[in-house]
């Protein structure tokens, strides 16, 4: 069986709310490559906008080889790949620069939004990173208060070809009753993509898949486990298409 590929992962040292050094870098390496997963994009947060966009962009890429030589050094069985969070603020910011923080150097854009976003808002942002040519994936998307309003929009944004990442942690129901059901709603209907960690420690938001993937094979399908924590997202990292469950 392939191994678990996370494509979203906070886990870069002193880069945002996520890992806060070296050491918890690579005890979130451990305790991921111990539930499965053998491939990890980190996605640290970033904001549209921000003239410093490029200079985070490259610091991601640095720090992502440092961390990844430091879990080579212990023997760490993941491999780490670059990425970014990017927060819409509704300014486009640098074409060249957002193209540079994909997913493992794919066309897929990880992209989040305030949790009160509007969906008109959500959307268009959308719209406008399909139109740089680049594939856009919903952070978290259940967990927008909108969303949770009216889950009938990820249907449409589905269809749209707009990749649907759902988080562990709402999964799970560790994120609120609205976000749970908002992810058991999506599931239930096959409009998932993705299923990713967000992991941003070592206690409360943990990079292991082992709850997940228990939780997902019996609920719903080893079928659905493989294609939401296995196949898709291995593809993504490679540059292919997203299959339908």
């Amino acid at each position: 069986m392939r191994s678990i590929t996370d494509l979203h992962c906070h886990l870069l040292p002193g880069l945002d709310d996520g890992a806060r050094n070296l050491t918890e870098s690579l005890r979130m390496l451990e305790m991921a490559a111990a539930s499965g997963v053998g491939r990890i994009v980190c996605t640290p947060h970033l904001r549209m906008g921000d003239p410093l966009l490029e200079e985070k962009g490259e610091a991601i890429r640095w720090m992502v080889n440092y961390v990844q030589a430091a879990a080579a050094r212990e023997m760490i069985p993941v491999e780490a790949f670059p990425g970014a969070e990017v927060l819409w603020g509704g300014h486009s910011g640098n074409l060249d620069t957002l193209r540079r923080l994909t997913l493992a150097g794919s066309r897929y854009l990880l992209v989040e939004f305030s949790f009160r976003e509007r969906l008109s808002q959500i959307e268009f942002a959308a719209g406008q990173v399909a139109n740089m040519g680049l594939v856009p994936v919903l952070a978290h998307p259940e967990r927008y208060e909108a969303v949770q309003r009216d889950f009938h929009c990820i249907a449409e944004w589905f269809r749209n070809g707009w990749v649907i990442q759902l988080d562990k942690g709402s999964v799970l129901g560790d994120f609120g009753q609205g976000a749970y059901q908002a992810s058991a709603w999506v599931l239930e209907h096959g409009f998932a993509h993705v299923v990713a960690s967000d992991a941003h420690n070592l206690l409360t938001r943990t990079a292991s898949f082992a709850r997940l993937e228990q939780f997902l094979t019996q609920r719903y399908s080893l079928g659905c486990a493989e294609l939401l924590l296995r196949r898709n997202p291995g593809r993504m990292v490679e540059g292919a298409g997203v299959v339908k469950g």
